[in-house]
């Protein structure tokens, strides 16, 4: 039997939901908000000590970027739900084999990682149309960052692992302290070496590596099944096939959201430089709400992935429940209050009055809808737990990727508008997330989820 319930675990399969469900979310949003001070630590000292140009660049790869991290937390999540399911089941033996599976698909991940990113970087940004005076920078940054994309493949697998026994507090101190790593690095090559948009990537692939070794010098200490031993490192070709077939859609589904968003920046980039800037900052700005609502998605897909591998059915939908509450006042008030210091905000990465303006106006036009995000993410997140992913995948990508792409190919020629750009966010959300409620009361996705899992035994 796992040892569950240990200092560096959380068993959720008993005991009272929300409190367990909020042990497993602070921890998460803890440590995704000093993630992201990875990149507003960046913006920040690039927008205040280098050219305007380097801080468009940093704008301008956003897509790019976001499309590793993306793709690397889709395989990391959708791997952990394997790992939780054993967790919760108590079964050691693959427990251990998941772990181990899963870190020797994470180095092959990581090594595809770095040698497309760094082919591919180039075209694609010229291919979204990146404006010319920022196309330099852009590609120093792009570089640098895709040839280190290999640590930020193992560090998200590593922290995913964790998190899939209860562990959130160890990814979330590792990440607090990798940050103050970039920030000193920060200063130190973009503020006192002037090295631009490449000193950021720098400082980012630093910081990297710091928490990359720390994550599975942790995970060789463990105490449970869950021990990484480094010459055990292997993939089991049975277990490997339920990982991918749960986290590929996941990842394919992730990676389909920044492809989008390419898509939409190319629009973005017909508006100018400003606009480029200013909606850029937006995203920055706003991903603080996004950072809540991947906490209670991560939340809700531990809580039932635990619970559906203990036979735990009617507790996992309670689980849900919770959650869209606990989501609701979450997200209400981290939206208020990003509107409220908005333009305070903008001030912080920019100095330039038009781009702040224009920033400030784009952040009271999309932040308030996040909540519908939140609410897809919740749901989506618990049937998932389960290991059905391929269809919440294809909710996701029909609903809001395709229907958005649609848009701005379509409604955006036709009344050429940032303000026409905006509104395809919430339309998406509210489609996708009504599409997830029927599928959720009436998509039978639990019956094969547990036909899936009786195959699965008899295999292994």
């Amino acid at each position: 039997m796992a040892a569950r319930g240990t200092s560096a675990s959380l068993d959720v399969t008993q005991g009272v939901i929300w409190r367990q469900l909020v042990s497993l979310f602070v921890p998460v949003l803890a440590g995704a908000v000093f993630q992201e001070l990875y990149t507003l630590a960046n913006t920040f000292i690039v927008g205040r000590y280098a050219s305007l140009e380097a801080l468009g660049a940093i704008q301008a790869t956003a897509t790019l970027t976001d499309l590793t991290i993306s793709l690397t937390m889709g395989m990391g999540m959708g791997c952990s739900v394997i790992v939780s399911q054993y967790f919760g089941a108590g079964d050691d033996r693959r427990l251990r084999q998941a772990v181990h599976t899963a870190v020797a698909l994470a180095l092959a991940l990581g090594v595809a990682a770095a040698v497309v990113g760094v082919m591919g970087a180039g075209p694609l940004l010229r291919l979204i149309g990146t404006p010319q005076e920022l196309l330099a920078e852009s590609l120093d940054f792009s570089y640098v960052y895709f040839g280190s994309a290999f640590l930020p493949v193992l560090l998200n697998m590593g922290a995913a692992l964790q998190r899939a026994v209860g562990d959130t507090r160890t990814p979330a101190r590792i990440i607090a302290l990798t940050c103050l790593i970039n920030v000193g690095l920060d200063v130190a090559l973009v503020a006192k070496l002037g090295m631009g948009a490449r000193g950021a990537a720098l400082a980012t692939a630093g910081s990297y590596l710091v928490g990359t070794v720390l994550t599975y010098a942790s995970l060789m200490r463990a105490k449970g099944a869950w021990r990484l031993h480094p010459g055990q490192v292997r993939i089991n070709a049975s277990i490997a096939r339920d990982m991918l077939a749960c986290a590929l859609p996941l990842a394919a589904q992730n990676a389909v959201f920044p492809l989008s968003n390419m898509v939409v920046q190319s629009t973005v980039n017909s508006f100018g430089s400003e606009t480029v800037i200013a909606w850029g900052l937006c995203s920055r700005i706003g991903s603080v709400a996004w950072l809540v609502s991947d906490a209670f998605a991560m939340a809700a897909t531990t809580f039932s992935a635990q619970n559906f591998g203990a036979a735990q059915y009617a507790r996992m939908r309670r689980g849900m429940h919770v959650s869209l509450g606990m989501a609701a006042l979450g997200m209400g008030l981290t939206e208020a209050l990003i509107c409220l210091f908005a333009p305070d905000l903008a001030r912080l990465f920019a100095t330039d009055a038009t781009v702040i303006d224009l920033t400030a106006w784009l952040v009271l036009l999309t932040v308030p809808f996040y909540v519908i995000f939140c609410f897809m993410d919740v749901i989506a997140g618990t049937i998932r737990g389960t290991g059905e992913s391929l269809r919440p995948m294809a909710i996701i990508v029909l609903g809001t990727c395709v229907l958005r792409i649609a848009w701005m190919l379509l409604a955006v020629p036709c009344y050429h508008s940032i303000i026409t750009v905006v509104v395809s966010y919430p339309l998406t959300w509210t489609i996708t997330t009504m599409m997830f409620i029927v599928y959720y009361r009436h998509g039978r996705w639990l019956t094969r989820s547990l036909r899936t899992a009786r195959h699965r035994r008899k295999d292994v």
